[in-house]
């Protein structure tokens, strides 16, 4: 499980390596007493004159004046947390919301030494911490924030990072070739995704989902021997943990993706299928393999065919780690079978469904051919340099510049809702002549087949700022 086992990021060799009211008083008075005058005694055979009645006198006294409620005192941290954020260079919106977790985590990373140079960029990934709110038991979270160090060293051949949940360090490996130098904040931030991850809180993590129940393994051992054989198993999948991270990564920090290339989209497909929320559950969640598992289950997989989905996509993500499996599920298979449970049998005609599935094959990739779809696939892929130039030009038609793509094609990754499609790129900066390097990310509109907007995050300025 994520928990307790270490992460490799990214292999250069695969890669080229380079975000109270107190109540008004009640009125009061004084009653005046009634006064009587004293009778004389009546003599027998003698009629009494009549007596006045006795008159009731009062005392008038001013009504006092209703005490004024108190003002609400207003909550210091909006402000105190917007301020400090600018400091570092964020913004209210990037707190979403969240004032009071951002001072915490001010506190935890100022007050944390073995951050070194990095401190700083730590910063950048609060927008995710206030995304994961929900499942963060502060108390937990900061106490690792206030231990996490990292540490540069000589890593295996082809591993840029690597975080280590036992003793919550990131290593940052110190033999990177110049020319990939500006990888290195992607690096940075992928292995800061695990680290979020893996320590949101410690609670006992659900492996089993059965009958719509999830299940960690000593609420499963209660359970008679039937029902535990009828429970599906869901350990931690590959996927979402190394997929999620650069998943994570491209959404809230790089603009695009530069590994786990298929994983990655596979959450941008479930994204698209069923929106942020999901994907925010899947992720930060300690039940991710129980979330996974529900949304197969759900779509009407059996056990066998989840098992054999999650193998497949296991292997997709590490194939080092895991033998290809005995029944191999396209990946498009999967992204379209929940589709159909999901939204209906749309897909066909769904532009930016069916980009997902283009970018899962690449430019001229074969892959799609083990796809049960292959044929419709067929029709839609890059299945020649042609093709994929002709949709270049019209992503690019607009653009000032001209970029110089790493990876092919832009891979698709969900922001605010819109679909976007980003790429590491090198480029020139019209204005200044500078030779850039970072990533290009593009708002297309499939339907019109038009550039909606663009933006670009030059890297090497990043690494002076925060590494230099």
């Amino acid at each position: 499980m994520k928990r307790i086992i270490v992460f490799l990021l990214i292999s250069l060799m695969l890669l080229s390596m380079a975000s109270a009211c107190s109540p008004k008083p009640a009125d009061s008075g004084t009653d005046a007493t009634n006064t009587q005058t004293a009778q004389p005694e009546e003599t027998p055979g003698q009629t009494a004159e009549p007596t006045e009645e006795p008159t009731e006198t009062r005392t008038e006294e001013p009504t006092p004046e209703p005490t004024a409620t108190p003002a609400p005192t207003e909550d210091p941290s909006p402000a105190m947390a917007i301020a400090l954020a600018a400091e570092h260079g964020l913004t209210e919106e990037d707190l979403h919301g969240e004032y009071a977790l951002f001072l915490r985590f001010s506190k935890a990373v100022e007050g944390n030494s073995a951050l070194g140079k990095y401190k700083e960029f730590m910063y950048l990934i609060f927008p995710v911490v206030a995304d994961a709110s929900p499942y963060i038991d502060p108390d937990c979270f900061f106490d690792t924030l206030a231990s996490l160090r990292f540490n540069e060293c000589v890593l295996d051949t082809g591993i840029a990072g690597m975080y280590t949940a036992g003793v919550n360090v990131v290593d940052i490996s110190t033999e990177i070739d110049s020319y990939d130098s500006y990888h290195v904040p992607e690096v940075v931030f992928h292995e800061l995704m695990h680290f979020v991850d893996f320590n949101v809180n410690n609670e006992i993590p659900a492996i089993y989902v059965l009958n719509g129940r999830r299940l960690n393994t000593f609420e499963l051992e209660e359970l008679p021997e039937e029902e535990r054989e009828q429970a599906v198993a869901c350990y931690e999948p590959d996927v979402v943990t190394e997929g999620g991270a650069e998943y994570f990564t491209a959404k809230y920090f790089a603009g695009a993706e530069r590994a786990y290339f298929i994983p990655s989209q596979f959450l941008a497909g479930v994204e698209y299928i069923f929106g942020e929320e999901k994907i925010k559950e899947l992720f930060f969640s300690r039940d991710s393999g129980a979330v996974l598992a529900e949304l197969f289950l759900e779509a009407g997989y059996s056990k066998e065919k989840f098992y054999n989905a999650n193998q497949t996509l296991s292997f997709l993500t590490n194939s080092a780690s895991h033998g290809e499996p005995s029944v191999y599920i396209a990946p498009e298979d999967m992204l379209i079978d929940l589709y159909e449970s999901k939204l209906g049998g749309g897909w066909k005609t769904d532009e930016g469904f069916l980009y997902i599935l283009k970018a899962l094959n690449g430019v001229c990739g074969e892959e799609y051919r083990r796809s049960e779809h292959a044929d419709f696939l067929r029709s839609i892929e890059f299945r020649t340099w042609a093709q994929y130039d002709a949709f270049k030009e019209k992503l690019f038609v607009e653009l000032p510049f001209q970029p110089d793509l790493r990876y092919l094609p832009p891979t698709p990754f969900i922001r605010g809702g819109r679909l976007l499609l980003g790429a590491f790129a090198e480029w020139t900066d019209p204005e200044t002549q500078e030779h850039i390097r970072g990533t290009l990310t593009v708002d297309y509109d499939f339907g019109s087949e038009t550039m909606l907007g663009y933006e670009t995050a030059d890297f090497d300025a990043m690494m002076n700022r925060y590494f230099g």
